[in-house]
């Protein structure tokens, strides 16, 4: 018994307890099993968290589908976007509306596959919550009757900006045809602006021919269509005819003009001053196609192409050889462009590429030099000009020399003095003199012929 009582005894007294290693293992296995559940925790809140979130996105374009399945008016249904925040999280429901007509595919306005049908509607919810998120969701709404009365027709009118998206707000017009209307009657109920599609109806229209004219503020086409075709104009109009049960459809592409200032400037020279003709019209090419042309140190508005334009001094589409990269170099590659495109946005002096060339006048009163467009010299490489071209020059030192700007071509010179000015007709005397050209890099003379090349770098 006492054997026992001294062992009791020797174990209180014993201060022996935990190391510090235990310790520390016991501290780590506990952080990892809290770890554990915290991150447990964490990833319940945040599944529970996505799933509410994708229960408001699918209520969202569920309310979306429902507004457009109940909508009075179908053609109000069009594409939209919207941002509601529901529960702190801002969504965003973008809705795409697009008709489909009973021979076609769906697009924007429904043109080009018999009546309209019905309209398809895509609705596109997206959130952010820790990673981008997104449902869709879609539906077909048909209208509640027929969208055009039978043995009557439909013109659409579609509008597109220069990237293909819908011009809104855009005023139309629609009469019968004033030359060959082919039974078409005046419509009496109004024609609305373009929607946010660019899209805007004429129902219940009379079979025959119509003119669809467009008008908007600071707007305008790129030439293509029918009432105007090759010229861009602010206010674009096409012909189109309407067939019984049918639909016709009037396409424009129509967008905010880009303001330009076409002038000539000598690539090599940018910094050197001369005079230019009475007359010194530039055209804007884009691809094959030529506009104007329009006097140079004049603003004008064209269609904001992405890609621009490339300025052209005189009427490339008679005289070949005004744009340099019309002319061939002596191993046969064409002459690398000496303009840059016209951006897309902004208003700049688009520069036509000239030659400046220095002329002494042949007579001591000669105040006047004209430069006509004469055949190029043989094997010159000058790819000549179809239909002959003055440049007239006043104002210049008397019997002096000028220093003036040219397109690229064969010329031959006269000087003389004016004479008269009588409605914008420049009247003059001619020395029986040559004027005297100072050859230079790019300018060459021959026979009495002045040869302006642009076959060199700038």
């Amino acid at each position: 018994m006492c054997r026992l009582a001294n062992l009791l005894r020797d174990a209180r007294e014993q201060e022996d307890g935990f190391s510090i290693i235990e310790v520390l293992v016991a501290m780590t296995v506990f952080a990892l099993i809290a770890a554990g559940v915290a991150t447990g925790i964490v990833s319940s809140l945040y599944l529970a968290h996505g799933s509410r979130s994708r229960e408001v996105a699918i209520s969202l374009a569920q309310d979306s589908i429902d507004r457009a399945r109940t909508a009075a008016n179908l053609f109000s249904v069009v594409d939209s976007t919207s941002k509601p925040t529901v529960g702190g999280l801002q969504y965003t429901v973008q809705q795409v509306a697009r008709w489909v007509p009973t021979s076609g595919s769906a697009n924007a306005c429904g043109a080009g596959g018999g009546p309209l049908a019905y309209k398809r509607v895509s609705m596109t919810v997206s959130w952010t919550s820790g990673s981008s998120q997104s449902i869709s969701m879609n539906s077909m709404v048909a209208p509640t009757s027929s969208v055009t009365a039978a043995n009557l027709g439909t013109i659409i009118v579609s509008v597109a900006k220069v990237d293909g998206s819908g011009n809104a707000g855009v005023s139309v017009s629609i009469a019968p045809n004033a030359s060959n209307p082919s039974g078409a009657a005046a419509i009496t109920s109004s024609v609305a602006q373009t929607d946010a599609n660019g899209c805007t109806y004429a129902l219940n229209v009379k079979p025959g021919r119509y003119d669809v004219a467009l008008s908007k503020s600071g707007n305008i086409d790129d030439g293509t269509s029918s009432g105007s075709l090759g010229a861009q104009t602010t206010t674009p109009s096409t012909t189109v005819t309407v067939q019984t049960n049918q639909t016709s459809a009037a396409n424009f592409n129509y967008d905010t003009a880009l303001t330009v200032a076409p002038q000539w400037a000598d690539p090599n020279a940018t910094t050197t001053a001369f005079t230019s003709p009475t007359t010194a019209p530039v055209s804007l090419r884009r691809k094959s196609a030529d506009y104007g042309p329009y006097a140079a140190g004049t603003t004008t508005q064209v269609f904001p192409y992405a890609d621009g334009y490339k300025a052209v001094p005189g009427t490339p589409a008679t005289c070949s050889n005004v744009d340099p990269e019309n002319w061939t170099t002596a191993s046969g590659s064409a002459v690398a462009p000496r303009s840059i495109a016209q951006p897309a946005a902004g208003t700049n002096a688009v520069k036509a590429p000239v030659q400046i060339v220095t002329v002494k006048l042949a007579g001591k009163a000669d105040n006047a030099l004209t430069a006509t467009t004469a055949a190029p010299s043989a094997n010159s490489g000058d790819p000549g000009c179809a239909t002959s071209a003055t440049y007239t020059f006043t104002g210049l030192p008397t019997g002096g020399t000028a220093t003036i700007a040219l397109p690229y071509g064969t010329y031959t010179f006269q000087s003389g003095t004016v004479t008269k000015i009588l409605g914008g007709v420049i009247t003059i005397a001619y020395a029986s003199g040559t004027p005297n050209v100072t050859t230079a890099p790019g300018v060459t003379t021959s026979s009495n012929k002045v040869m302006l090349d642009p076959r060199r770098a700038p």
